[in-house]
């Protein structure tokens, strides 16, 4: 399923990365993004679960201009390294793709979309339904991350029960090749 949108009357298509070429271009569009616009180190941006997550692609006719990363937990879905292209910023790309998320997420029977935001971005993501989850001190200063939640249903309100209390991503030279912890033993 496909959702349209267009700019300057070229058509703006939300699509699934189906194929390795899709998912290179999603990659390419978080690399302009976050590596050269924010100067995110490759190490951060890239960090292991790209091949196990779904990745969404907007395109503006044939050129990618936006993509998201959603990750599946048992019982929710989580959209991250949301990166629409700063020329085509404004148009409402970040909302197409967030929109494929929930459908998306819809779909597998998740109740719930859960992410980790940066301060910048948190009125933003309340204006188009999300609540923060008041969980523990999540770090300081500009780069902490505060975790928010929204509904998959939107007639469906989350209660505040539902949301995690904490959702820990690890890096990967965190785990062992079990993705246990480093250090943990098996009882």
């Amino acid at each position: 399923m496909n959702t349209t949108n267009s700019i300057g009357g070229q058509p703006v298509t939300i699509k699934l990365a189906m194929k390795m070429e899709d998912s290179l271009q999603a990659f390419a569009v978080r690399a302009a993004c976050f590596i050269g616009e924010q100067d995110i180190p490759y190490s951060e941006e890239f960090d292991g679960h790209d091949f196990g997550a779904t990745h969404i692609i907007a395109y503006l006719g044939e050129e990618p201009v936006g993509a998201v990363r959603l990750r599946w937990f048992q019982s929710f879905a989580m959209p991250e390294r949301l990166a629409v292209m700063q020329r085509f910023r404004g148009n409402n790309i970040g909302e197409l793709l967030i929109e494929r998320c929930r459908q998306l997420a819809e779909s597998r029977g998740a109740r719930m979309l859960y992410t980790q935001a940066l301060p910048r971005d948190i009125k933003y993501l309340e204006k188009h339904g999300w609540r923060r989850v008041e969980a523990g001190d999540a770090g300081k200063g500009p780069n902490r991350v505060v975790a928010m939640t929204r509904p998959v249903d939107p007639n469906q309100p989350l209660a505040d029960a539902d949301a995690p209390d904490a959702v820990t991503v690890r890096n990967e030279s965190q785990v062992d090749a079990t993705g246990l912890p480093l250090g943990s033993t098996r009882g």
